[in-house]
């Protein structure tokens, strides 16, 4: 029984810190390449628009409590990709070819965000040519997937 709570312990380890890295990564990106093209200005407009998947028209142009759920949101959301992938998609393929976890996962992820979330949730935004499909492809591949996968493999080190 000790074994099994140990490795409870070791996996919510994993989800918390890939989710946060996962998150960062994401965000930042976000932030850099996305602000100013959709007319958000800001980091503050690029969570803020986050938080309009939950909150709708209701979310106002000023204060701080929209972006920072927003940001919680955008965290809450990767650690939930994390969770799926240690806890699911980590188990049901064999150890090892990690690129093409990485590249199968980045997809699932694109797919369920893009192709359900986004439309339900009001957040699309994105013009779907090739260009502006294999940019955030990448950003999801680089960002979300590639740390997530990389954290869920790791054995043993950093603490995790």
């Amino acid at each position: 029984m000790e074994g099994v709570e140990f490795k409870r312990g070791r996996n919510m380890k994993k989800i918390l810190l890939a989710g946060f890295m996962a998150g960062t990564l994401d965000a930042t990106a976000a932030v850099v390449l996305y602000s100013k093209q959709y007319t958000l200005h800001s980091m503050a407009g690029s969570f803020r628009f986050i938080s309009r998947g939950i909150f709708g028209s209701s979310v106002t142009p000023n204060g701080a409590l929209y972006p920072v759920l927003g940001l919680i949101l955008h965290y809450l959301i990767a650690t939930v990709w994390a969770a799926i992938y240690i806890l699911v998609f980590f188990r049901v393929f064999k150890p090892g070819a990690l690129w093409a976890k990485v590249i199968l996962f980045g997809c699932l992820i694109w797919t369920i965000m893009n192709g359900f979330v986004l439309p339900i949730t009001g957040l699309t935004m994105m013009k779907y040519d090739g260009w502006s499909i294999m940019e955030s492809s990448a950003i999801i591949l680089i960002c979300v997937s590639l740390p997530i996968c990389l954290i869920g493999e790791r054995k043993g080190s950093m603490g995790v």
